[in-house]
């Protein structure tokens, strides 16, 4: 069987290669795509070989996808021929995947949002980590498509208040409209003193910096408050420098790593949820209506368009959220 994949031919060029499909293993199931997204910031920073990324090329693209189940594997018990999963997969048109890391689609959510699935996962368990109390203030730096969705789910976590913090128009008045929680401009010298200001001088009590660069999380470091929390939700694509004695040290400061890699894969523990329990959770947060997907898709295109919209990802176009790539 031949599937189409999503590649990166070579560094900065983007294309697609017809592959080879085999029977699954045994605890894989086979998947058809209906649905996958594009990724902006991980996705271009492989593509252009960034720092922290892999060299080699061609590579795969894209790992967040919503389809239908062609076969199962011998040892496959949990789904079935024709079930709607949301998996972890490239953007091809038919693949293999491991089973724990698919999930049924609950009956009223579409392909199109269940797409998003490891994308809410990768902000959902950055969230956990932060263990929000009711109560609690929250910022999240950086309103890219991760940081969107991160500030959803940080309303749904018990904050009393969510600032998203950004330098972008646009990336400020979506966060604005889909939280209903005020948002600052970091373009504007006098920002962080904004924010203290809003926060009765302290600042909040966790701050999620979901960036992608090195520098913002010097400044996420600055404007937590006294034994708050900084979330390191973004794989930054460089090297950090951090007054560690002011920022840390003196304010008691916890830095919290969370790189969805350190996520168990069989079973839960509290901060550390696996993919099945994280995404199964995401999808009735769909369901319910409680996080909006769809407000943060930029472009919908057809597969077999896919590679102009990539075009606009590697331009670095500040307006660019989710791309949908429809493959059915």
């Amino acid at each position: 069987m031949k599937s189409v994949a999503i590649m990166a031919l070579e560094k900065g060029r983007v294309g697609y290669q017809e592959q080879e499909v085999s029977d699954p293993g045994a605890k894989e199931i086979q998947v058809r795509a209906c649905a996958s997204v594009i990724s902006p910031g991980t996705e271009r920073a492989f593509i252009l070989n960034l720092e922290n990324t892999d060299s080699h090329y061609p590579q795969h693209l894209g790992y967040s996808c919503a389809g239908v189940v062609e076969k199962v594997g011998a040892e496959v018990t949990d789904f079935a021929v024709g079930d709607r999963v949301a998996c972890i997969m490239f953007h091809k048109s038919i693949a293999n995947v491991n089973a724990v890391r698919a999930v049924h689609i609950p009956d009223g959510v579409s392909f199109e949002d269940a797409a998003f699935i490891r994308l809410g996962v990768i902000a959902m368990q950055a969230v956990r980590k932060a263990n929000i109390e009711l109560g609690e203030t929250a910022m999240v730096l950086g309103l890219g498509l991760i940081g969107q969705i991160a500030m959803q789910l940080v309303r749904n976590s018990g904050a009393i208040q969510a600032f998203g913090v950004d330098r972008v128009e646009s990336k400020l008045q979506m966060a604005s409209r889909l939280n209903n929680e005020p948002v600052i401009n970091s373009a504007e010298e006098n920002w962080i003193e904004q924010l203290k200001e809003q926060t009765g001088g302290a600042g909040p009590h966790v701050v999620i910096e979901s960036t992608g660069f090195p520098e913002p999380i010097s400044l996420a470091l600055q404007c937590v408050r006294r034994y708050g929390r900084v979330v390191l939700l973004g794989s930054t694509r460089g090297d950090s420098s951090i007054n560690f004695y002011r920022d840390v040290h003196k304010k008691g400061v916890h830095i919290i790593g969370a790189h969805i890699s350190t996520n168990p894969e069989f079973e839960s523990h509290p901060g550390y949820w696996t993919f099945r329990d994280n995404g199964n959770c995401f999808l009735q947060l769909l369901k319910l209506g409680k996080v909006d997907m769809q407000s943060l898709v930029t472009n919908q295109v057809k597969w077999d368009q896919a590679v102009p919209a990539y075009d606009k990802v590697l331009s670095w176009d500040s307006g660019v959220l989710a791309n949908l790539i429809i493959w059915e």
